[in-house]
């Protein structure tokens, strides 16, 4: 008899534990298995094998056995242990992040979808093959797919299965995800280019931050050193934050390499991931190119890792496990002994920091290509003369462009058509009963939608509170500037690029391949800002700036920075010159001043000053707790029972936060310049708190506090 140690699937961190059961059937750590538990089956994952039970208990055997062979080799099963030691989270939950759907310890997850394949049988006795069959299996390139053969005779391909001269097996189903497109030219490299490339190989240090300017040729740089990397019989991962991203960085990818290259991001389907996954595994792609869930491939000799906009907060994960894809990286970077380098054009004050203290080396690209910045205008709104929401010069810039054939990319960090709905007659503003928060009007849908939760309700026209049909506007989105441009400017043809319009697999690619063949206004939310490489685009202008400024999140500067230098990067980055304007009712605002002249080490000098003396990242770790019950006072009693477990560290809290669920909500914040002792803290407070009937979720060093 042998026993198996396994985590079930259920992700409650009070389940956080091995639990034993008998296994007759062979078995390897990193399989799945269907086990009893309670009054329910549940899947779980094997962990270690044992000759003896640890336990007196009544030990219950394995149901079934799932996997023939181990879903995650041995450096995968460290990972998973290591990253739910520092999120402070179930390892199963861990394994679940890091595995496609098809393949994860889960109950009910998507099949793997397989077809029926044919292949060279053996035939059975005194079988003989007619002349046509003979011309017909010599025709066949085996293995084939059964459905291709049937198509060109189906009764011959009976027959040859009756006979044994072919024989069926079942292959999991596999598609191309990517037309190949035409070979490219690599350009002449910059100096500037070549002296980056030069230090980073040269170097012995392991991370690297390629800090330059937008324009700079950073991608360049990343398709040289891949190379390299390939042509040593090494694997390459390339990251990318947004979805909206890939295609284009796929496309440049698959330009310079042609073939061996996976592609993994969250809008694949479930087979699609599985097949780009055991494409890795299998040794059948070199390079990956994906968003952070491709952090968790299944490399065995991975030769470089290549984070693209690494300040992104795309990288960081919002739910369980909640972790930065920046410390997986370096984690597997250091088993594989590989280099990573880090490129941006804003870099996090995090990473900055580091190459100011020597843990990163700071690699420098400060002049574009074509060695011409934007000109950046700063529109003081409340001198200038304002139409529909646009300042008149912002307006007669967009007429000059459009009469130029040129194209424009306009940013409005805010989707939908009303941001918020209320009442002209008693003020009364629609709430999400979910969330306490205002609900947005999409006027496409015709329906109210919290940007929070993603919960929609039916638009009634009717005030709930006094009967009114009188709407009183407030602001504007994405959808009703889109509205408004077409009003203003009725033949230029806009597109426009938010959560909302590109909801479609594929959408991304087809709203920038539109806009590439001829398309004149580009509106969007901050997906626009983001690695957007058009050469005729000449104008990008930003509407309702401050907005981004007044948020009460410690990094609300950082965020806006960054989201405004990356957007006026879009501007002038082919032969013709570029500008950008930006609306706003504070252009002396030092985030603003640092983006006019694109100044990040100016930027990054003051904000590190208000960082220090409030005590926040990067000179102190932070975790945030949320504590979360249907009763206020409950969940409240709940979190001061969690300060009772700090000392000698800064506490933000316990405050009331916005309800998710109809659950009132709750949040901590601990601080600590020890990380190891915040961690210990963390884990004590989850040992005598994670329980019960109010749920706690635990960020480490979270890039936003909830509110």
């Amino acid at each position: 008899m042998n026993y198996v140690k396994v985590y079930v699937e259920h992700s409650a961190l009070s389940l956080n534990q091995l639990f034993t059961y008998s296994c007759d059937e062979p078995v390897q750590p990193g399989c799945r298995v269907v086990v009893p538990f309670g009054p329910r089956e549940l899947t779980a994952i094997v962990a270690a094998l044992a000759k003896e039970p640890e336990t007196s208990r009544k030990i219950l055997p394995v149901s079934q056995v799932l996997d023939k062979a181990p879903l995650l080799n041995d450096e995968l099963f460290e990972l998973s242990g290591w990253l739910s030691d520092r999120c402070c989270a179930s390892v199963i939950s861990v394994l679940k992040t890091m595995l496609p759907p098809a393949m994860r310890p889960k109950t009910g997850h998507s099949k793997v979808v397989m077809e029926q394949w044919l292949e060279q049988g053996i035939p059975a006795d005194g079988a003989k093959l007619t002349g046509k069959q003979e011309s017909f299996l010599s025709g066949l390139q085996l293995p084939v797919p059964a459905a291709q053969a049937r198509r060109i005779s189906a009764s011959m391909t009976r027959s040859l299965l009756e006979k044994g001269f072919l024989k069926s097996v079942d292959r999991p189903k596999d598609r191309d995800l990517i037309t190949l497109p035409a070979k490219d030219v690599p350009p002449e490299l910059r100096p500037g280019q070549m002296q980056a490339l030069e230090q980073i190989r040269q170097s012995k240090a392991s991370v690297f931050l390629l800090h330059g300017v937008t324009g700079s040729g950073k991608t360049e740089v990343f398709l040289r050193l891949a190379q390299e990397a390939l042509e040593q019989g090494k694997q390459v991962l390339f990251l990318v934050p947004e979805i909206g991203l890939t295609p284009m960085m796929t496309q440049r990818v698959m330009a310079r390499f042609q073939d061996q290259i996976a592609v993994y991001h969250s809008y694949l389907s479930p087979q699609e991931k599985y097949a780009q996954y055991q494409h890795v595994k299998e040794g059948k792609a070199r390079i990956v190119v994906g968003t952070r869930s491709a952090c968790f491939m299944p490399f065995d000799n991975l030769g470089l890792i290549l984070m693209d906009e690494e300040h992104d907060a795309s990288y960081m994960q919002d739910s369980m496990p909640r972790y930065h894809t920046r410390d997986v990286v370096l984690h597997r970077a250091a088993h594989h002994g590989c280099k990573v380098v880090m490129a941006s054009a804003t870099p996090s004050l995090e990473s900055y920091a580091r190459t100011l203290k020597h843990v990163y080396e700071l690699v420098q690209l400060p002049e574009r290509v074509n060695f011409q910045m934007p000109e950046i205008r700063l529109l003081d709104m409340s001198k200038e003369t304002v139409r529909d929401g646009f300042s008149q010069t912002l307006l007669d810039a967009i007429q000059s462009r459009l009469e130029r054939k040129e194209q424009v990319i306009l940013l409005l960090n805010r989707r939908g058509y009303l941001p918020v709905v209320r009442c002209a007659d008693c003020h009364d503003v629609r709430i999400c009963p979910d969330c306490g928060i205002a609900l947005s009007y999409h006027k496409k849908e015709n329906r109210l939608v919290c940007h929070s939760c993603d919960r929609s309700f039916r638009y009634d026209p009717v005030c709930p509170a006094c009967g009114s049909t009188h709407t009183a506007p407030v602001g504007m989105g994405t959808e009703k500037l889109e509205d408004t441009l077409q009003t203003l400017f009725p033949d230029a043809r806009i597109l426009r690029m938010d959560a909302d319009s590109t909801r479609k697999k594929g959408a991304h690619k087809a709203l920038l391949d539109r806009f590439s063949h001829g398309a004149d206004i580009l509106v969007g939310t901050q997906m626009v800002a983001k690695g957007l490489d058009f050469p005729n685009v000449t104008l990008v202008g930003i509407l309702q700036a401050d907005n981004a400024l007044i948020r009460s999140d410690y990094r609300a500067a950082e965020s806006a920075y960054e989201m405004l230098e990356q957007a006026s990067g879009r501007s002038g980055r082919g032969e013709k010159p570029g500008e950008v304007m930006i609306q706003t009712f504070d252009p002396s605002h030092y985030v603003l001043q640092s983006v006019r002249s694109h100044g990040y080490q100016s930027f990054f000098r003051r904000e590190m000053q208000y960082r220090h003396l409030g005590d926040y990242p990067p000179y102190i770790y932070m975790a945030m707790l949320v504590f979360s019950h249907s009763k206020p006072e409950t969940v409240m009693e709940r979190a001061r029972q969690a300060v009772s477990h700090c000392r000698d560290q800064r506490i933000l809290g316990p405050v009331t936060i916005s309800m998710r669920q109809q659950k009132h909500r709750v949040r901590l914040v601990i601080k600590d310049r020890d990380d190891d002792r915040l961690l210990h803290t963390v884990w004590d407070i989850v040992h005598a708190l994670g329980h019960g009937p109010v749920k706690l979720e635990v960020t480490m060093h979270p890039l936003r506090l909830e509110e």
